[in-house]
């Protein structure tokens, strides 16, 4: 198949056809001076691993050229739809440009967040952190009023709600693209009517009702990766290969997604960075973040202030823990990710103008 050079057929074409020769998957090892680009934004490759099950119930992977790969294809048809899906410029999401890496400010108004809980209770305060985000250079202010911290309890729906109204409905009226953090239908349906533009869930729609009401609302949806709940999560969380298995988890929720009516171009993926994870697993996950552009759809990364910050290094508590954070967004960055959600606006935003220099400069 010869790749279409409108790059929104190729992105349709890409996601209409089946996934390439499951199970395999394809991840790209970004390079500064790539031929092909990854979902049309700036990062580049020309090599990728293909990566197979073996027969030992574990994976196996070869590095070749995007030639390469094309040439030895059972099915070249596939192998070029795989690729597309991974260098198709991704469509806007929300209304947001993805040829750029964009920032989504955390905006926590509870108690109990493992950073920021209790520093934004009181919505005029809140409303002010959200502006002063904006301000630096966020696109998202993303807002939740529920603690998924490592080991958090749940909250009824009523507390949820009467947290996050007051400061959803303030920024909305400055015009501040704002997202809803919650795995509950009955919050996105009214988070939604009062000015949410994005539906942000950990649980990646399979709360009760949760896939309905995202789909009702026609808002665009964030995905994400958690093994177990926020009161298990991080009992021993086990992976044969991480990367791989937190892949198929998001590429049968994009299924379902579109299923129940949900556009391709309205979905991103979070491969849940600290949510079920080891610091193991984590590092893994930055590194093979390349991989989930395979998935055709716009990618998210958060990892900021995260407790594996504190693991590599000495233990710092949350706040103190910055330094790591805009590593660990450079880093994914680096990958392609379109969407950067931080607690660190104006710092973060900073370090990525010098990534983005350093790019240029070498190009």
């Amino acid at each position: 198949m010869t790749a279409t050079t409108d790059p929104k057929l190729a992105y349709e074409a890409a996601l209409k056809l089946p996934p390439f020769c499951q199970p395999t998957w394809l991840r790209p090892i970004i390079t500064s001076r790539g031929d092909h680009q990854i979902a049309g934004g700036g990062a580049s490759f020309n090599q990728l691993d293909v990566v197979m099950a073996d027969f030992n119930g574990g994976y196996c992977a070869s590095r070749m050229s995007y030639d390469q790969l094309l040439a030895s294809a059972d099915d070249r048809n596939l192998a070029s739809t795989a690729l597309n899906r991974i260098t198709a410029a991704r469509p806007q999401y929300a209304g947001l440009d993805m040829e750029r890496v964009h920032l989504m400010g955390v905006l926590n108004v509870t108690p109990d967040s493992f950073s920021d809980g209790g520093v934004n209770l009181l919505p005029a305060k809140a409303i002010a952190a959200g502006k002063a985000m904006a301000a630096a250079g966020a696109s998202i202010i993303d807002i939740g009023g529920e603690s998924t911290r490592p080991g958090a309890k749940p909250i009824s729906r009523n507390q949820e709600l009467s947290r996050i109204l007051p400061t959803l409905t303030g920024l909305s009226r400055e015009a501040i693209l704002t997202s809803v953090d919650t795995r509950h239908a009955a919050v996105m349906t009214r988070a939604v009517s009062a000015g949410a533009a994005i539906i942000n869930d950990v649980e990646s729609l399979q709360g009760e009702g949760a896939l309905e009401a995202a789909a009702k609302s026609g808002a665009p949806v964030a995905m994400m990766h958690m093994k177990g709940t926020p009161e298990t999560m991080q009992q021993d969380p086990y992976y044969d290969f991480a990367p791989v298995e937190i892949y198929e988890f998001l590429r049968l929720r994009i299924e379902v997604a579109i299923a129940a009516g949900i556009p391709a171009a309205s979905i991103a993926i979070d491969p849940g960075f600290g949510f079920g994870k080891t610091v193991a697993h984590n590092l893994q996950l930055v590194n093979w973040l390349s991989l989930f552009h395979g998935l055709g759809v716009v990618v998210l990364f958060g990892a900021s202030r995260k407790s594996s910050i504190a693991k590599i290094s000495a233990g710092e508590p949350a706040d103190a823990r910055l330094a790591g954070s805009l590593a660990l967004a450079a880093a994914a960055w680096r990958q392609g990710a379109q969407i950067i959600r931080v607690h660190d606006v104006g710092e973060t935003a900073q370090a990525l103008a010098v990534e983005a220099a350093l790019r240029a400069a070498d190009s």
